[in-house]
């Protein structure tokens, strides 16, 4: 009797991972998914974003009445001197920050950071959202 009832259960398992495995992939009326479908909904999806996980240099934190008066003159020392890195004045209450760069490793972020790091002693890097950019050698390849 318990060899019978182990192998009707026996069916009734294999008959359900039989069924299970020939629907797989069936999708009904909707349309098959594609890779070609997969990448346009991936690139959708992400131009609703602007910004990625990156890393800056923050050079400046300061509070008080003159402390935007400060990152102001400082961002715009910095500008003069790096016309090629952009910089950004942040507010999280109460300090203002000047952080610079859009950097995507730490390792770029740390490279900049050893050439201004007479001019600005205290600087050091930051996790940030950073803007997404365009890399040049993705451009030819991709027509962006």
């Amino acid at each position: 009797m318990k060899k019978v009832i182990i192998f009707v259960i026996f069916i009734f398992n294999v008959s359900g991972f039989l069924y299970a495995q020939s629907n797989y992939g069936y999708y009904g009326n909707t349309e098959e998914l594609t890779v070609d479908n997969l990448l346009e909904l991936h690139k959708e999806f992400n131009s609703n974003f602007n910004s990625i996980k990156g890393y800056r240099i923050q050079i400046f934190k300061g509070s008080g009445n003159t402390a935007l008066e400060s990152a102001e003159v400082l961002m715009d020392e910095f500008k003069e001197e790096n016309e090629n890195t952009k910089a950004y004045i942040s507010f999280s209450e109460p300090y203002y920050r000047v952080r610079v760069g859009d950097f995507r490793t730490r390792l770029d972020a740390l490279n900049f950071l050893g050439e201004i790091k007479k001019a600005y002693p205290s600087g050091f890097v930051i996790q940030d959202n950073i803007e997404f950019i365009v890399l040049p050698k993705y451009q030819k390849r991709h027509k962006l």
